[in-house]
């Protein structure tokens, strides 16, 4: 098995995506669909492109799929098509079966199948869009545990030390990371600037399951 190398079935915009930045990041990708347009489309953009129809068996039984470390069923659009690739990768023998669901109903049909990983990709922008508006100042959060929390956050007014640290202490927070406006790249928070300024930014941890709560971190 190379451990580099993935397959991607089913060439939406969110197969596309995903294929073309898997291969920008050194993984080869194998990308696939049954519509040759996207087939084409996508061909020069990753290691091999290939038309084929997955909720066929005799296209499943066609490619190796013993050389891939991760399959991907992006067909998101058609619940039907996208449980029966499940299926029939499974009788193939993948272990690692990743897959892009529609709604909750095809994430729990999925999920009861043992896909190992279950992708909703309108859900997370959904929830990532509410938060920014209820914290304009968050510019990302990624979930570490089912109790940690890690975020990015912008600072949007002047804000002196001692009340930051203070905001940082009262929320039960954990600075990681400072990037000053004039800095390239984050560092490690070994020593707080006196003040920071709009345009800086932190890396901080929540260390309980609600994650960043606050109305503003830093207003």
């Amino acid at each position: 098995m190379k451990r580099n190398r993935i397959a991607v079935i089913g060439l939406g915009r969110f197969g596309q995506a995903l294929a073309t930045e898997a291969q920008k990041n050194s993984i080869e990708v194998l990308a696939i669909d049954r519509n040759e347009s996207l087939v084409n489309d996508i061909a020069d953009q990753v290691s091999e492109a290939i038309i084929a129809d997955c909720t066929n068996p005799k296209a499943i039984s066609a490619i190796d799929w013993q050389q891939f470390s991760t399959v991907i069923v992006a067909i998101g659009s058609d619940i039907k098509n996208s449980m029966m690739a499940v299926i029939l990768l499974q009788e193939a023998g993948v272990k690692n079966l990743w897959c892009k669901v529609q709604d909750r109903y095809h994430a729990a049909l999925v999920s009861r199948m043992g896909v190992q990983k279950v992708i909703s990709p309108e859900e997370e922008m959904g929830r990532r869009a509410g938060r920014h508006l209820r914290h304009p100042d968050m510019l990302q959060q990624m979930q570490l545990t089912e109790n940690q929390y890690v975020a990015e956050i912008k600072i949007v007014n002047i804000v002196e030390q001692r009340s930051f640290m203070s905001t940082i202490k009262s929320q039960d927070l954990i600075l990681l990371a400072i990037k000053l406006k004039k800095q390239t790249e984050f560092e490690m928070a070994r020593e707080i600037p006196s003040r920071f300024y709009p345009g800086d930014k932190v890396l901080v941890m929540s260390k309980t399951r609600e994650g960043f709560t606050w109305p503003t971190l830093l207003s």
